[in-house]
C-alpha cells in the first residue's frame, strides 16, 4: 500500500508549518478522489444489480431453469452488497476529508501565526527542536 507522506517523526523540513500544511491538503485531496471513485463504483455496481435483477426476471418470465434464474439473482444480490460496502467506503472516506480539514485548520491556527511571524522576520531562526526541553 502506497504513502502519501513519510512515517518519519523527526524528519526536519519535511515536518515544518507549510510541508505539514501540503501533506494535510494532499491528504484531504486523496479522500475526495476515493469518495469520487466511490461514488461511481456504486452507480456501476447499482446498474448491475438492476441488469442482474431485469435479467433474472425476464428469465423467470420465460421459465428458464429455477437454478439459472436464482444463480442470475445471487448475481444481482451480490452486486447489491458491493453498491453496501462502496456506500460504507464513502462514509469513510467523508470522515476522512472532513478530519483532516479541521485537523488542517488547527494546525494553522496554532502555527499560522507563528509561521508567518517567522517567515516575515529577517533574522536567522534556530533549527527546529532548539528549544525544545530536554
Amino acid at each position: 500500500m502506497g504513502q502519501l507522506a513519510p512515517a518519519v517523526g523527526a524528519d526536519g523540513a519535511n515536518n515544518g508549518y507549510t510541508a505539514l500544511v501540503a501533506k494535510f491538503t494532499a491528504l484531504q485531496n486523496a479522500a475526495t478522489g476515493l469518495l469520487e471513485e466511490a461514488e461511481r463504483l456504486a452507480q456501476r455496481m447499482r446498474a448491475n444489480a438492476n441488469a442482474a435483477i431485469t435479467v433474472a426476471d425476464l428469465s423467470a418470465a420465460a421459465h428458464v431453469d429455477d437454478r439459472h434464474v436464482a444463480a442470475v439473482a445471487d448475481v444481482g444480490t451480490a452486486f447489491g452488497r458491493v453498491v453496501g460496502g462502496c456506500k460504507q467506503l464513502m462514509g469513510a472516506a467523508e470522515a476522512m476529508h472532513t478530519a483532516t480539514g479541521h485537523l488542517k485548520a488547527e494546525h494553522q491556527a496554532e502555527y499560522g501565526a507563528i509561521h508567518a511571524a517567522v517567515t516575515a522576520s529577517r533574522a536567522r531562526q534556530a533549527a527546529p527542536g532548539f528549544y525544545r526541553p530536554q
